[in-house]
């Protein structure tokens, strides 16, 4: 997933065999839904020259839940926004200069997840289509590394994949997860803003201020408007979702920073979902958050 993962749990089995388990599972999962391994399975997908393709049952649950959320999020979160990504260069391969117009506007045809269908174990897409989970595989992974190692008999835990977290039960010393908002300081870089306890619960943040890149003398968030398929400009730098599931907290988390706090917060009430932003406002940053975020705080406490 290009990224790291962190595994806290209580355990008298040696740490090297359980790394060994986790690698192993990370790595039939990336077989699926990584866009960074040639032959796997949604890069074939992304390759097949015809409109129909068999799928496996996990990448048909992904898709099916994709779409789900994308109906919620009215199109704000669509993993088919692919070809956008990748010619503003956040994809595998980097590009030298911002997309014409033109080249976007070609692009913006094969993205729609509603041009998606998925029949018993075949998906039917436009032909050129693209699929990019990477807005909410992470969320997926953890939410699967979780269910494989309570399987194993693990009900304490932690498990963070590249920010996206989700905890079970409780530490040692029965006290609650506990997990940090970062915020942007004066260089950009990280500084905690919000302590969240996670009972039982996920988390997963989106921002703009760590992934962006520059074409001239502009900026350009990663954070790809599948409507315009040009990068956000509004002034939501960053996005926390608190979700029963990591992988619909990642995905919401996506959607709302593409929609930004003013829509974003009036979407999330209506979806009964916990929800802080951070906006800029002129030379601060200023915190947003839906009622269900501010209610979970006051019974997680």
């Amino acid at each position: 997933m290009g990224t790291y993962y962190r595994v806290q749990l209580y355990s008298s089995e040696s740490k090297e065999k359980l790394k060994a388990d986790i690698d192993k599972f990370l790595r039939l999962f990336n077989q699926v839904f990584s866009t960074y391994i040639e032959d796997s399975e949604v890069s074939k997908i992304n390759k097949h020259k015809f409109d129909q393709i068999k799928i496996s049952d996990s990448m048909k649950k992904l898709i099916e839940l994709s779409q789900n959320i994308s109906r919620k999020s009215y199109g704000y979160y669509d993993p088919t926004v692919a070809p956008l990504v990748n010619l503003w260069g956040f994809g595998p391969h980097k590009v030298k200069s911002a997309p014409e117009k033109r080249v976007i506007e070609q692009a913006i045809k094969k993205v729609g997840f509603n041009k998606l269908e998925v029949k018993d174990d075949r998906l039917y897409y436009l032909k050129g289509m693209e699929l990019d989970f990477s807005a909410i595989a992470k969320g997926y992974g953890v939410d699967e590394l979780v269910k494989f190692l309570e399987y194993q008999g693990y009900a304490n835990l932690l498990v963070e994949i590249g920010g996206e977290l989700r905890a079970r039960g409780h530490k040692a010393d029965q006290t609650t997860w506990k997990v940090g908002i970062e915020g942007p300081n004066e260089s950009l870089g990280a500084s905690i803003i919000k302590v969240v306890p996670l009972k039982n619960k996920s988390m997963a943040t989106s921002g703009s201020y760590r992934n962006y890149l520059k074409y001239g003398d502009k900026v350009f968030s990663h954070t790809i408007d599948p409507h315009t398929g040009m990068p956000v400009e509004h002034k939501t730098i960053s996005v926390s979702v608190v979700h029963d599931y990591c992988a619909d907290a990642d995905a919401w988390a996506t959607a709302l920073m593409s929609m930004g706090a003013e829509k974003g917060l009036d979407i999330a009430d209506k979806n009964g979902l916990a929800v802080f932003f951070q906006v800029k406002e002129g030379d601060k940053i200023v915190y947003k958050a839906s009622s269900y975020f501010d209610k979970y705080l006051k019974t997680s406490q």
